[in-house]
């Protein structure tokens, strides 16, 4: 349950990280993950992208805040 809560997370939290991806690019004039090329097709590289490192984050923060020896 819990790896799939976090697939779920990570998914989401690509989404939304897509925003401020297009607010660095625009700002920069790079041409690749802009706003209007994410709005016009370069979502489908950027959106499994940053649910990877979503989601690479999301683990590394739950295997830190596990206790190797419970007693």
């Amino acid at each position: 349950m819990k790896i799939a809560l976090g697939c779920l997370t990570s998914v989401i939290l690509g989404f939304l990280l897509m925003i401020p991806l297009a607010m660095l690019f625009d700002a920069m004039n790079w041409p690749l993950f802009h706003s209007w090329a994410l709005a016009h097709g370069s979502f489908i590289f950027a959106w499994p992208i940053l649910t990877v490192l979503a989601f690479g984050i999301l683990w590394t923060v739950w295997l830190r805040g596990r206790n190797p020896n419970p007693k």
